[in-house]
């Protein structure tokens, strides 16, 4: 049988576990791009705890490479996988990975937020671009992936029409059946617009507010942040979804709130503003703000969340030396 030639792009623990399922069942050859974990896992691989896979040691994808520009030498790639957190304010990621795209390439999404196939398509106007959504629950810390919660994995495709949607849905779930195995579940998505709202009524609510007060979902209940914030913010994303054409219905938000139970869980922003990492805000909150203000739509709350999270990110561009803030405080005449 012949493999089919994949590139993944960012192995954190969303892409590790990918990486996994990919090569787990020899359907495929992947091609890893790594960063920080180069040289550890060029040595000795990853260590892998799984719920799913058990104990593995010294895992490897069949290359590594630490650029974009180095695994050209191992394509062309039928599938191009960005797992990298979703960070266009940071990093254009359909520059990064433009090198390798050919006319025969698709590009999966595997990553949060709601308008994030819209550059791909301006970039790559006549590529078929996959939807990911994603419900694992999966850390890597230098090079140690712990994975705690199934490999739970929706795909679908972001309309392009400029392909036929007999090609895409047909493309799709080819790769459905490369990523599936009887450890993961895996499923073909023909509703791409719900999933990823629906995905938003956790990740636009309870994600930024425990990255904004510091604390984890149970202490937020407990505090009372979740009645007071979060079920107004969440139906403020149900109300948005409505006017963009997706009607969720309204018991979501009872089962986001419940859904880390009965764990006392820090959502991924509240671990970036620990680790001093920049957080997704733009596709998982300003993306959600803006098509409220197209609409009509009335999010104080979403709004407020947004512009206090810009602050922290401007803070840690500066940090960084993103940014130079003047010596002297210009102030209006």
């Amino acid at each position: 049988m012949t493999k089919e030639n994949i590139l993944l792009v960012g192995s954190g623990g969303v892409g590790t576990m990918a990486a996994y399922a990919l090569e787990y069942s020899g359907k495929a050859s992947v091609t890893s791009v790594l960063r920080s974990d180069y040289a550890r896992v060029v040595d000795k691989g990853f260590t892998i705890d799984s719920c799913d896979y058990g104990h593995v040691e010294g895992f490897r994808t069949t290359n590594v490479v630490n650029s974009v520009e180095k695994a050209k030498l191992f394509g062309p790639f039928g599938y191009i996988v960005v797992t990298t957190k979703n960070l266009p304010d940071i990093t254009d990621i359909t520059e990064v990975i433009a090198p390798v795209v050919t006319s025969d390439s698709t590009i999966v999404l595997i990553q949060n937020g709601i308008g994030i196939e819209r550059d791909f398509f301006k970039k790559f106007p006549k590529n078929a671009v996959l939807s990911g959504v994603s419900l694992i629950q999966s850390v890597n810390r230098n090079g140690y992936v712990e994975h705690t919660t199934q490999d739970i994995l929706k795909l679908g495709y972001f309309d392009n029409p400029s392909l036929s949607k007999e090609l895409q849905e047909s493309i799709c779930r080819k790769f459905v059946g490369l990523y599936s195995n009887e450890k993961v579940d895996c499923e073909y998505d023909s509703d791409v617009k719900f999933s990823r709202w629906r995905k938003l009524v956790y990740n636009a609510c309870l994600n930024p507010v425990c990255a904004l007060v510091g604390v984890d979902t149970g202490r937020l209940e407990i505090f009372g942040g979740v009645d007071s914030i979060i079920r107004a913010s969440m139906g403020e994303i149900i109300q948005i979804a409505k006017s963009d054409g997706v009607a969720l219905p309204e018991d979501v938000i009872e089962f986001m709130i419940r859904s880390d139970d009965p764990m006392y869980f820090k959502p991924s922003m509240l671990v970036d503003v620990e680790k001093k990492n920049f957080m997704e805000i733009e596709v998982i909150c300003g993306n959600p703000v803006r098509i409220a203000k197209k609409n009509g739509v009335e999010v104080f709350n979403l709004s407020l969340i947004y512009e206090l999270l810009k602050i922290i990110q401007l803070k840690l561009k500066e940090e960084k030396r993103l940014i130079t803030v003047p010596k002297v405080r210009p102030v209006p005449a």
